[in-house]
């Protein structure tokens, strides 16, 4: 997975992601509490600065399967998209999955919430999560899971606009 892009993590554009608050590099497997509580500190996270930046922030709820591509989507856009932006990043699959990010945005008067579905087929993202290495590599059966919720995003879930992003295998 590509790191963020090199600026001071602590100036927007932000850009959020619940892995950010797990150990993925040691042994020991995170359990589900442990991700659990990566999400709680990840939308708290984002609440802080959705109320810092205000209601002309952009908020940008980016997902799709594991692989798809959305840490790098994420590092490329915070560089060239609006500098009052907000990236919450994870697999949130289906459209209850992502209601409490929604809620969070309406809640706190942010006005423009984007969806951003990177939707890669199952075995290219297989491939790529494949090539990362200890517990940042998912479970087959997990990133199944996840592929067999997938949802696009709709304007009617409460986003004010919706990105989709496809991905195909490069040529060889």
């Amino acid at each position: 997975m590509p790191s963020m892009p090199s600026r001071d993590a602590d100036a927007p554009p932000y850009c959020i992601d619940p892995d950010q608050f797990l150990d993925l590099s040691g042994a020991v497997p995170v359990g589900r509490e442990d991700v659990m509580a990566a999400w709680d500190r990840a939308y708290a996270l984002t609440e802080r600065r959705l109320l810092e930046l205000g209601p002309e922030a952009h908020f940008y709820v980016v997902f799709g399967l594991q692989g798809a591509g959305k840490s790098t989507w994420v590092a490329a856009q915070s560089q060239l998209g609006p500098r009052l932006a907000v990236y919450l990043s994870g697999p949130l699959p289906s459209r209850r999955h992502r209601e409490r990010a929604l809620l969070m945005a309406a809640r706190v008067g942010c006005r423009k919430r984007i969806g951003v579905w990177l939707h890669a087929p199952f075995e290219l993202a297989l491939a790529r999560n494949a090539q990362r290495s200890g517990l940042a590599r998912i479970k087959e059966e997990a990133m199944r899971h996840v592929f067999d919720s997938l949802e696009p995003p709709t304007l009617e879930e409460g986003f004010d606009e919706v990105m989709v992003i496809s991905s195909s295998p490069t040529p060889a």
